[in-house]
């Protein structure tokens, strides 16, 4: 006890002990001053709250430690990359005796973000006249000076536009008009795709991270052919008939998840982008003339449209965001306390009396001062005869004897009748009204 006292002092014996310190010229006392006030732990021995209790505090640990710390990486600091990809493509495809090399695969011949390689080519020699526009046939109705023709191949009648004749688009694609040159390329299988990627953080770190530069890492898409890049997709995909006459949208993703201070590898997702049977076209023309006569050679090329990009996190470890997630942590391991507290005082599991029995160990209540004001002039009546016991009041009247004498002449609450010391009432009238 001689301890907790030299420690823990009650405020008003505090500054009490400051004014007397003050008073006697010892100076500031950095005792008090220092001072701080903590709080008061009630140890509650109950097996069933103390589950309870612990049983949060050991998810809350987990969770910080497991989740934050180990699988999201919360103490450390984040930042985007730029990254950077180059598709080139070597090899050869057929159509009977006409041989495509890259230059005729791909159009164009250099993109930053992937390739696109040749499936089926249709040319048509074309001419400005009246036809129907395969690549947004209008219905009949047609207006003035549009003709309404029957199509035998859909049933349906269109009109005849000013277009560049005979067209080709999407309607007629598969059943291209007469005189329509047609070429399915072969051999695509084997055609290579050499992909390199890399990325960087440049919040976080100067180092650029290239796809198998790590130490024993390989990088399988250096040299992959589309028949293996294919397969890799989710889900496996084959370079068919059909994808062959309508081509195909393919998704080729480098995502990285880096720790800027040591090496890293991306993990890489394939995935077919089109609807399928959708394919992809492009549609390229050839203009020239001939005497007085515009024409032009219209090409609609379907192929693999490869799409490759790079990107990801990189991570660094930060001091401060590992105290922010600690701080956390102490902030929700009160969350055990509070709910212990609320089982305690309100479970239906306890009865009445241990629930007030755990109430007066949890909860100290004070006087009830809400209505000082109202007896503040009941303090006053009771401090004013207080004052008339002083030693003051006493030697004053010593000092009027004539005064007094008029008073033991006198009647009324003054008078003592022989009663002793306690004037008219004795002990009692003093107990009543304080002396």
């Amino acid at each position: 006890m001689t301890e907790l006292k030299a420690v823990v002092v009650d405020e008003i014996e505090e500054e009490k002990i400051a004014e007397a310190k003050a008073k006697e010229g010892k100076g500031m006392d950095w005792d008090s001053i220092c001072a701080y006030k903590t709080f008061k732990v009630v140890r509650i021995r109950d097996r069933n709250l103390g589950f309870c209790y612990w049983g949060i505090v050991g998810c809350v640990i987990l969770y910080v430690v497991v989740f934050a710390f180990c699988i999201e990486g919360k103490h450390q600091q984040q930042e985007p990359g730029v990254g950077t990809v180059l598709t080139k493509v070597f090899g050869k495809a057929f159509a009977g005796e006409k041989v495509f090399d890259p230059s005729d695969l791909r159009f164009p011949v250099v993109e930053p973000s992937g390739a696109f390689l040749l499936t089926r080519k249709i040319v048509m020699e074309q001419k400005r006249g009246k036809c129907v526009d395969w690549d947004s046939p209008k219905r009949c109705p047609c207006d003035e000076g549009e003709t309404c023709v029957g199509d035998t191949k859909t049933g349906n009648d269109f009109c005849e536009v000013s277009a560049w004749c005979p067209s080709i688009g999407e309607m007629n694609a598969n059943n291209p008009p007469a005189g329509a040159a047609v070429d399915i390329l072969e051999g695509l299988d084997a055609i290579t795709l050499k992909i390199m990627s890399g990325i960087a953080f440049p919040g976080i770190g100067n180092k650029f991270f290239v796809t198998g530069d790590s130490l024993g890492a390989t990088n399988q898409f250096k040299n992959i052919t589309v028949g293996q890049l294919l397969a890799l997709a989710d889900p496996p995909q084959k370079l068919d008939k059909k994808m062959l006459e309508t081509g195909a949208l393919i998704g080729v993703s480098f995502f990285w998840n880096c720790e800027v201070s040591g090496e890293c590898e991306p993990n890489v997702v394939i995935k077919r982008l089109d609807s399928v049977g959708k394919g992809f076209v492009q549609k390229r023309a050839r203009h020239s003339r001939k005497g007085a006569e515009e024409t032009r050679k219209a090409m609609y090329l379907n192929g693999l449209r490869i799409l490759v990009d790079s990107s990801g996190i990189g991570r660094q470890d930060s001091f401060n965001m590992a105290i922010i997630q600690i701080g956390s942590a102490i902030a929700l391991i009160r969350v055990a306390a509070i709910v212990a507290d609320f089982l305690m005082l309100n479970s239906i599991q306890y009865s009445k009396t241990r629930k007030d029995a755990y109430y007066r160990c949890k909860v100290q209540e004070t006087g009830d001062y809400s209505d000082l004001q109202d007896r503040i002039n009941l303090i006053q009546a009771t401090k004013s005869r207080d004052e008339t016991h002083t030693p003051i009041a006493k030697a004053v009247r010593a000092l009027a004897p004539e005064r007094n004498e008029g008073k033991m002449n006198a009647s009324g609450s003054g008078v003592a009748l022989g009663m002793g010391a306690g004037g008219r009432g004795g002990v009692g009238r003093a107990i009543i009204h304080g002396r």
